[in-house]
């Protein structure tokens, strides 16, 4: 499953509500990141300027840089990463506002979002969110690197985004479950529903397992990372008494 967990389990262990002390994440990650399956550092805004004092000379991060200070700071915070050499901003995630109609709010996002970095906006499943992800994929097919991103994964969701092509991310809890309704999405399948709600890991592992490789292309083509609090949970950090890899 190498090319299906290539670079897919995204650190997010800086958020709520674990919060992790940054001198215990970036360790954790800097051992993480060891592992293929480890993909980059998820960062809120509001906490950049922390994590460059905890950085060391070796260090060169691929960062997902999320703005929880707003779009107003975003520049900001995007100039202040920019400037880091030991930092490489990957992406940059923004949240519309969960009380805005969602395709409205999306059109004065993009109309105000830096181009010259891939950008995930993250839409509520409330009224207009379809209409925002239409807007979302229109303005990737002019060229913008866009995608988008949910916190509460969904069969409608998912389905959605394999309707329009577009790159998502998610939380990451049951994985193969989201794996495997991404690939059954990205074929067509209508009732992806029941695929999230298995609890059947051995069998979800065997048939995420047996997935062709275009399937794993497919399926990677629209999910792009599932985030993580706790890597450890998943094996990604070696313990340090046996050194033992622990991998998916």
């Amino acid at each position: 499953m190498s090319a299906l967990l290539a670079r897919l389990f995204d650190d997010a262990a800086l958020f709520p509500p674990e919060r992790a002390p940054m001198d215990e994440a970036l360790p954790a990650y800097r051992e993480a990141v060891r592992n293929p399956s480890t993909g980059r550092l998820r960062c809120p805004a509001s906490r950049f300027a922390e994590l460059r004092t905890h950085l060391v000379p070796e260090d060169l991060l691929d960062l997902v840089l999320v703005a929880d200070t707003g779009i107003e700071e975003l520049p900001k915070a995007l100039d202040a990463v920019r400037a880091e050499p030991r930092v490489r901003p990957s992406a940059m995630e923004i949240a519309v506002p969960g009380d805005a109609d969602q395709a409205r709010a999306v059109a004065v996002m993009l109309a105000r979002l830096p181009s010259d970095v891939p950008a995930r906006i993250e839409v509520r499943l409330s009224p207009g969110w379809r209409d925002a992800l239409d807007r979302i994929a229109a303005a990737r097919d002019l060229g913008t690197p866009l995608g988008t991103t949910t916190a509460t994964v969904s069969a409608a969701f998912i389905t959605a985004c394999a309707e329009r092509e577009l790159q998502f991310t998610c939380a990451g809890q049951g994985f193969l479950n989201v794996l495997l309704a991404t690939a059954q999405a990205a074929a067509g399948e209508a009732d992806i529903g029941r695929t999230l709600q298995r609890t059947d890991a051995p069998s979800l592992a065997t048939e995420v397992q047996d997935l062709s490789d275009d399937a794993v292309q497919a399926t990677r083509n629209l999910l792009v990372a599932v985030n993580v609090r706790n890597l450890d949970v998943l094996g990604l950090i070696r313990t340090p008494d046996t050194g033992k890899d622990m991998s998916p």
